[in-house]
């Protein structure tokens, strides 16, 4: 019976979270979608049973490929960001006057 609820608590676990990767995955394809939801690491208890070793792994490698991929991606986003800063103030008008009407 513990084996049986062990497997199926793991098993869960890890659907859980190739859940999280697809919509990574998609998310990289799409930026328009909707932020993930916050995620919170399942309480597990006991090593992982071992015929669901090789699919650990496989998300493993799954989420390193999107966590590049995203670094990546937020790495040109803050460049782009740096050099738009760059054009506003290379483009700003220096001592516009600004006046205050204090009688309205």
């Amino acid at each position: 019976m513990y084996g049986d609820r062990h497997h199926l608590h793991w098993a869960t676990a890890l659907d859980r979270l190739e859940l999280e990767v697809i919509l990574a995955e998609r998310r990289l394809e799409d930026p328009s979608r909707p932020a993930p939801e916050a995620w919170d690491e399942p309480l597990l208890e006991g090593p992982i049973p071992a015929d669901l070793r090789e699919r650990a792994l496989a998300l493993r490698e799954r989420q390193q490929r999107v966590r590049v991929e995203l670094t990546t991606m937020l790495g040109t986003i803050g460049r782009q960001h740096d050099f738009a800063t760059r054009v506003d103030r290379a483009t700003r008008v220096a001592g516009t006057a600004v006046f205050l009407d204090v009688t309205a």
